[in-house]
C-alpha cells in the first residue's frame, strides 16, 4: 500500500464501538508518554532529593555515590520498553476489534493490527 492510503478503507464509517476503541488507543498512547516522563525524573529525584535528604542537606559525595550506585541498565531498559508495551496493547486492542467486527470495519482493524507489528 502507498503510504498515506495506509488503512484508508472506502465506504467506511466508524461505528460508536470504533470510535470508543480509538479513544482507548489514544488514552493508552497519552498514558505511556506521561510514563516516559515521569520515570525519566524518578531517578533525578531519588538522586537529589534523596531519601529523607533535601539538595541542600546533602554533600556532593552522596550525590556521587547516588549517581555511580544507580541500577542505570535497568533504568534503560525500563525506559525502552514503554513503546513495546503500548505497541503490544495497541496490537491487542486493534486484534480485538477486527476478530469481532465484519465487512469494511474488519478491514480497517486489520490494517490497523497489521501496522502494529
Amino acid at each position: 500500500m502507498m503510504k498515506g492510503n495506509f488503512c484508508t478503507v472506502k465506504g467506511f464509517k466508524p461505528s460508536p464501538r470504533t470510535l470508543e476503541t480509538i479513544k482507548e488507543m489514544n488514552r493508552i498512547s497519552d498514558l505511556a508518554t506521561v510514563l516516559g516522563v515521569i520515570m525519566t525524573y524518578i531517578p533525578l529525584f531519588q538522586i537529589f532529593a534523596g531519601r529523607k535528604t533535601f539538595p541542600f542537606a546533602s554533600n556532593g559525595s552522596t550525590k556521587k555515590l547516588q549517581v555511580l550506585n544507580s541500577d542505570w541498565k535497568t533504568f534503560s531498559e525500563s525506559l525502552e520498553s514503554i513503546p513495546k508495551i503500548r505497541r503490544d496493547r495497541l496490537r491487542n486492542l486493534a486484534g480485538s476489534m477486527e476478530l469481532y467486527s465484519t465487512g469494511e470495519e474488519r478491514k480497517f482493524w486489520g490494517c490497523v493490527t497489521d501496522a502494529l507489528l
